[in-house]
């Protein structure tokens, strides 16, 4: 289903007339379709599916190179999301059943074609991609959130590894500075910078350790950094 709700439909049918049938079936329903595309046969469908995406699949049980249920799989193969309905000419509970079972959405039987059944089936098969979409969005926010809560916690480790030693050194260079007999105004000079800089890096880890969530601003290009100083989002 594209952005804009619209089906992607691939029909694998032999006989020319069913072909048609469902074809203009689908132009009176109210579910608005991107494409439809019709293949006689198994192998050209399938190849059809390497280069182009479908969301649902009216495929015939019985095809001149190979059935249904040997088609099916294969087409999972290629597009796991890609939904099946297959469809006999008679009744056949055991191959509803098969079916069913090796992942097909739905079973239809030849002369049974209707639009409301058809649009009942589309109406299935966006609730299902909706449902299969918000489940994917969680997912991915899951996995980013755990994420960015293991490097929230990397970022506190470092942190308190590195105050110790930056309070060492601000200590000891204060003791440098004020030591006596007195430095040199160059030498004190230098000290001084040098302490300034541990301070700022005091300062840098104990905003660090401040960090609670995880947020970027803009740095350079297309880059981003981790915002450590907690910039109000711009409104």
């Amino acid at each position: 289903m594209n952005e804009n709700g619209e089906l992607n439909i691939l029909i694998v049918e032999d006989s020319e007339d069913d072909r048609d049938l469902l074809t203009e079936i689908m132009k009176r329903v109210h579910t608005p379709i991107a494409r439809v595309e019709a293949h006689p046969d198994g192998g050209s469908a399938l190849k059809a599916m390497e280069s182009q995406p479908f969301d649902l699949i009216f495929l015939d049980y019985h095809l001149p190179d190979m059935n249904g249920m040997e088609v099916m799989p294969k087409a999972k193969e290629i597009q796991p999301d890609t939904e099946v309905v297959m469809i006999t000419s008679q009744g056949n509970e055991e191959l509803a059943v098969s079916a069913m079972k090796g992942g097909a959405f739905d079973y239809w039987v030849k002369g049974k074609f209707t639009k409301d059944a058809l649009e009942r089936t589309f109406n299935t098969l966006k609730t299902r991609l909706s449902l299969k979409q918000k489940i994917k969005t969680q997912q991915e926010n899951l996995i980013v959130a755990e994420r960015q809560r293991v490097m929230l916690e990397s970022i506190g480790a470092t942190c308190h590894h590195f105050s110790q030693p930056v309070t060492s050194l601000m200590g000891r260079l204060e003791i440098l500075i004020s030591r006596n007999p007195p430095l040199d105004d160059r030498d004190k000079e230098l000290l001084r910078d040098c302490l300034k800089l541990s301070r700022r890096m005091g300062d840098l880890v104990q905003q660090f350790q401040n960090v609670r969530e995880y947020r970027t601003v803009p740095y350079v290009e297309d880059y981003d950094i981790l915002d450590i100083e907690g910039r109000p989002d711009k409104g």
